[in-house]
């Protein structure tokens, strides 16, 4: 079998339209339909329904593509570990997906990763937790960093790195302490960044009296610098707010008030070179630092202590 054939019929899936996969695999569509039928013919199955035009795959190719998937993802990985061994360089693309609550430190692993293997071709997206594991899970995308406190899909694995606290930013009366409950976020006009906050947390702000959910930093920093709109944001994103003037930053009470942050990536012993090191280089010295600077960064919003201290007595 060659492998060129499973790589045409993954083109086919994804396009649905044999023109289209032709043109994405760079070939005649003769010479890709000429591929698939001898990966029919090899395998003793029908894979493909034929009609006037695509018309999907049988259950037998359901499963041949499944199993094409896995070979090039294993191919790939192999064809990196082998160019490490032989040049000492981590070579070829590396898709690194990022939820908007963890842009801050995808922000930091990446100039970091990029400049220790210049030769990696490093594309970064953000998305919402289901595109994600789906790009994760269908090889499209190496790693991802997400909130790991729902369990993550079978094929997959989470790897923990941190936990960090959520924050009712605003300029606003909000909150007279350093401490609000998320029933009193819940009666505040809310302006949400989509993906900022765990699920769970999303289904009590969505309470609100007004609640606008945007994928934009600037809309939301708009509606947050009126004083009449607030947010729920991740300690590592306050600094987003930065330029706000009278910005505040006011710890949420418990249950839920935090969230552990991570790695998903495809279930594999072992791991991908490229994801092994990213890892690696999380939990080295200078990383570490890093990544605690940017999770205390909110303490520059934080309200001072209104509870009032007495004067220590003197002692006769």
């Amino acid at each position: 079998m060659i492998i060129r054939n499973f790589e045409y019929l993954l083109a086919l899936n994804k396009e649905r339209h044999f023109a289209r996969a032709a043109a994405a695999c760079r070939v005649s569509q003769p010479t890709l339909s000429a591929g698939i039928k001898q990966l029919e013919e090899d395998m003793d199955v029908l894979i493909v329904k034929r009609g006037q035009r695509f018309e999907g795959f049988t259950r037998e190719g359901e499963r041949v593509l499944a199993w094409a998937q896995q070979m090039l993802e294993d191919c790939t990985r192999l064809k990196q570990e082998l160019h490490v061994l032989r040049d000492h360089a981590m070579q070829g693309p590396f898709r690194l997906g990022m939820l908007a609550a963890t842009s801050a430190l995808a922000s930091v692993l990446s100039v970091a990763f990029a400049e220790k293997f210049p030769e990696l071709q490093i594309s970064m997206e953000t998305g919402d937790p289901e595109r994600l594991l789906q790009r994760v899970r269908q090889g499209e995308m190496d790693v991802a960093l997400m909130y790991l406190d729902e369990p993550v899909s079978e094929g997959l694995d989470g790897y923990a790195l941190y936990r960090e606290r959520l924050f009712l930013v605003t300029t606003g009366d909000a909150g007279n302490g350093r401490r609000v409950s998320w029933e009193e976020v819940a009666t505040l006009p809310l302006c949400l960044l989509r993906s900022a906050v765990p699920r769970t947390a999303e289904t009590q702000l969505n309470k609100a009296p007004k609640v606008i959910h945007t994928d934009s930093a600037a809309v939301m920093a708009a509606h947050v610098g009126t004083g009449r709109w607030s947010t729920v944001l991740p300690q590592s994103l306050v600094t987003m707010l930065a330029k706000t003037p009278a910005l505040r930053a006011i710890a949420i009470a418990k249950p839920g008030e935090q969230v552990n942050v991570g790695f998903v990536t495809v279930k594999s012993d072992p791991l991908p070179a490229a994801v092994h090191a990213l890892m690696e280089m999380a939990h080295t010295p200078e990383l570490v630092d890093a990544i605690r600077a940017m999770l205390e960064t909110y303490k520059n919003y934080q309200p001072k202590d209104s509870r009032r201290v007495s004067a220590p007595k003197q002692q006769s």
